[in-house]
């Protein structure tokens, strides 16, 4: 269960938008960002090298969890999103309650509006979430609705 302390994000709070170069972003306030940034790296050795890593598992009635699903509802209730048959890897998300978001979520402060581009990634890393955010499937019993990245 989330914390009193937590932020809370709501769907009016994402912002769907698009880079220069056609990919799907979810932009959400800097509160939230920074805290589901660390829940994306929980587990994953920092002098790892490589792609290929994936985060502890998060339950589903966590705080990371929850917050993942408000950006695939935001997402999924987006016209651009809508343009993709595939919803960016959330159509899964639509039919069994889980899901892989194949863009990206970053910070407000994070993200260019203007250029549609990531401002200084070294001064805005902690608002970067890593890796693909993820809610197992139903049909994964019991890890159904946890998240990972």
């Amino acid at each position: 269960m989330a914390a009193a302390t937590e932020p809370v994000l709501t769907p009016d709070a994402v912002t769907v938008t698009t880079d220069r170069m056609g990919r799907l972003y979810a932009v959400i306030p800097d509160d939230v960002a920074r805290p589901l940034t660390i829940a994306s790296h929980k587990g994953i050795d920092p002098e790892a090298r490589g792609i290929f890593f994936e985060s502890d598992p998060h339950p589903a009635d966590s705080w990371a969890a929850t917050t993942v699903r408000t950006v695939f509802e935001a997402v999924l209730s987006s016209p651009l999103a809508a343009e993709d048959n595939h919803a960016w890897g959330l159509n899964q998300y639509r039919k069994y309650d889980g899901g892989t978001f194949y863009g990206f979520i970053v910070g407000e402060s994070a993200w260019d509006a203007n250029t549609r581009w990531w401002r200084d990634l070294a001064r805005t890393r902690d608002l970067c979430v890593r890796g693909n955010a993820t809610i197992a499937t139903a049909d994964r019993h019991t890890l159904a609705g946890t998240c990972t990245f």
